[in-house]
């Protein structure tokens, strides 16, 4: 199972290698089209217990995979902190922006609470799944989620964010500390309810300027870790610092996480030499390359990440997201090819 490679049980063992993918259960399967329109409002869809629990279904109608990543949102904790979140097709998510200074942070909201229907959906699937498919939790990484609160949507430099962490640095860390507590918790009510793995997503951490990597992305991700373990959840956390560059080496000794995603920039043989040779890596192979309808270069850089890999405790994903034009061919391809290879160790 999934948690297992992560945390050593096969530690270097000759044995299948995990698979799933980041987004697996969006826009690239026809069925996730009914399913959505059930719900007009994409907040309230994330709150639906039952479209949940189809959502993160989908994905083993066509795959052969070894996890489903459970079907919400990152901006689900700004969300519960009253930023008026909304979801706009064609333009993306939005909020009330924060005000560096001047917008009061909520303190003491109840995750468990506002959040209830997710909590809900992971305890039902995890009775129903089989047990060799691991169930993954998630949350949005604090400095990712502050650049979406302060933004109050996405963007290209997120000069706000980093205007506001150079001038006014002791709210952007209060703001940072919240979070903290927030995302272990959601983590925390993730993994009591059945959440076999948990995975932090820091999309945005290749914005942070490298004098506040450590404040902004490596201490908070250990913080938040070092919270679960002193409430005895002991479940693997993966983490996924995109596009960080030469910083994920820091990353990957010290922000405590057992997996370290990494993002198709990477190379890879640099990674086996450089990163924490104690953790397990997942990832590395560019969505884009599942978009063409044929590929012939497909099958020959899956096998190359593969060799590389070999004996390596890893999980083969992509480096970001399933895009919404990728072909389910092409997944089913990738799928063959790394249970074919894992046959052959």
């Amino acid at each position: 199972m999934l948690e297992n490679l992560i945390s050593e049980t096969l530690n270097h063992k000759k044995s299948d290698i995990a698979i799933w993918f980041l987004r697996q259960a969006g826009r690239h399967i026809p069925e996730y089209f009914e399913i959505r329109k059930k719900e007009k409002d994409f907040v309230n869809f994330c709150l639906n217990k039952d479209l949940i629990i189809e959502s993160t279904y989908l994905p083993l109608k066509y795959y052969d995979l070894d996890a489903v990543i459970i079907f919400s949102d990152i901006l689900m904790i700004p969300w519960a902190m009253n930023r008026n979140v909304a979801f706009t097709k064609d333009f993306g998510p939005s909020m009330d922006p924060m005000i560096p200074d001047d917008t009061r942070i909520l303190k003491k909201i109840s995750i468990s609470s506002k959040l209830e229907p997710l909590k809900n959906s992971i305890s039902y699937l995890r009775n129903k799944l089989p047990k060799s498919i691991a169930l993954i939790g998630f949350a949005g990484a604090p400095w990712t989620l502050a650049c979406y609160m302060i933004e109050g949507k996405g963007s290209k430099d997120f000069i706000n964010t980093r205007r506001a962490l150079w001038g006014s640095y002791k709210w952007f860390m209060e703001l940072i500390e919240t979070l903290i507590v927030y995302i272990a918790d959601k983590l925390e009510m993730q993994a009591r309810a059945g959440a076999d793995v948990l995975m932090l997503f820091d999309s945005w951490s290749h914005m942070i300027p490298n004098n506040f990597f450590y404040d902004c992305a490596i201490n908070p991700t250990a913080r938040i870790i070092d919270i679960l373990r002193s409430r005895k959840i002991f479940v693997p956390v993966i983490g996924f610092p995109f596009k960080a560059g030469s910083s994920i080496v820091r990353y990957s000794f010290e922000s405590k996480v057992d997996c370290i995603a990494l993002d198709w920039s990477v190379d890879l043989c640099w990674a086996v030499q450089n990163i924490n040779k104690d953790i397990a890596i997942q990832g590395n192979l560019d969505p884009a390359s599942l978009i063409p309808s044929h590929s012939d270069y497909l099958k020959e850089n899956v096998l190359a990440i593969l060799d590389i890999m070999k004996d390596k405790r890893f999980i083969f994903n992509v480096g970001h997201g399933l895009t919404p034009d990728c072909k389910i061919d092409n997944v089913k391809e990738v799928i063959n090819i790394v249970r074919n290879h894992s046959r052959k160790i």
